[in-house]
């Protein structure tokens, strides 16, 4: 395994007061290389946006990290300063937001937007930055890249404004690029593109890549490893192929009964995940799953699940002792039909 670009070992994250503080990350390691591909999947509220946040120094107000290490290309970044953690974004670490429209300055054109961080942090002239930013617009698929400069972000269709991010978040050559639900506000043909690209783009500039979904189909065809969340902490992770060929969380395997196969029937209904995510405000002892899980025994009550591992090398691990499903396979990537439409 080549050495991580992006190392979190650790980390915890919590809002409110010393006194009271509400953990919505706790305990979260995981690690990715260049040129490697990671999916942090689960439900609206699990911690993967907190994570990332974290990781890129932009919590909220009142959100602190209270534990963990973060290491980026050798460097902890908890220990650096505003300034120094300035540099590291954009030109070490990049992120694409989810809602494109929200993002953008809707008063001013894509082309000031994107030239501005080079012009400023990296001292192009902005005839250079121009020049630059047309190449990106070209390289993200963006036809008439010279006069979409002259947009402003209304002007532009979903698809255009989520190539424009793209292109924003590239525009620095970052190592570490972070994809927070980028295909969220788009249709299913959109979506396929953006995923594509982006895709395409790790693979070409050689940058570590960590995809943000609720959706494991999102997943499938684009990550080298998966993690999978829940109640702010990570209850699997492995390979891509182990995830979907033997869950060994009832969760996971949750997720993936709740998404259509190719197999099928229009007639067969989903299963969906009963119950609600727990409330990080009122946490739960034990595995925080427990609540939602059909094969719970007394001690997922009282006991906090460690990671457990499911191979001879420790890739594949997870949180339930119970574990029933064991070593058998289940479900493989090609048979997930992906929200957004592709294989």
């Amino acid at each position: 395994m080549p050495s991580s670009i992006l190392s979190v070992e650790s980390l915890s994250v919590c809002y409110g007061s010393r006194k009271n503080p509400i953990k919505v990350v706790e305990d979260v390691s995981f690690d990715v290389s260049s040129g490697e591909s990671l999916g942090i999947v689960g439900e609206s509220g699990s911690g993967k946006s907190q994570t990332m946040l974290a990781v890129l120094r932009l919590l909220g107000q009142g959100g602190e990290i209270t534990s963990g290490e973060i290491l980026f290309d050798g460097k902890d970044l908890r220990s650096l300063s505003n300034r120094e953690m300035k540099l590291i974004r954009g030109n070490g670490i990049s992120l694409i937001s989810q809602d494109a429209l929200s993002a953008l300055n809707p008063a001013m054109k894509v082309g000031r937007q994107m030239a501005e961080p080079l012009i400023v942090c990296d001292g192009m002239s902005a005839e250079a930055a121009r020049r630059k930013c047309i190449e990106l617009l070209d390289l993200v698929g963006i036809h008439g890249a010279a006069s979409r400069m002259e947009c402003y972000p209304h002007e532009l269709s979903g698809g255009m404004r989520q190539r424009v991010l793209i292109a924003m978040a590239i525009s620095r050559d970052p190592k570490v690029l972070i994809a927070d639900e980028p295909t969220t506000a788009l249709d299913v043909t959109i979506q396929a593109q953006i995923l594509n690209l982006i895709d395409d783009l790790r693979k070409e500039l050689g940058m570590a890549l960590v995809l943000i979904t609720h959706d494991l189909g999102v997943v499938a065809g684009i990550a080298d490893r998966v993690s999978v969340m829940y109640g702010g902490r990570i209850v699997e992770t492995g390979e891509t192929e182990q995830i979907f060929g033997c869950p060994r969380h009832p969760y996971t395997r949750a997720l993936l009964k709740s998404i259509p196969k190719i197999d099928q029937s229009r007639s067969e209904r989903l299963s969906p995940i009963p119950g609600l995510p727990v409330d990080p405000r009122a946490p739960l002892q034990g595995c925080s799953f427990h609540t939602r899980c059909e094969y719970t025994k007394t001690s997922c009550t009282r006991t906090r699940p460690a990671l457990l591992s499911a191979d001879a090398n420790g890739v594949h691990r997870f949180r339930c002792p119970v574990d029933p499903f064991g070593p058998r396979s289940n479900i493989a990537p090609g048979d997930i039909i992906r929200s957004e439409g592709r294989r």
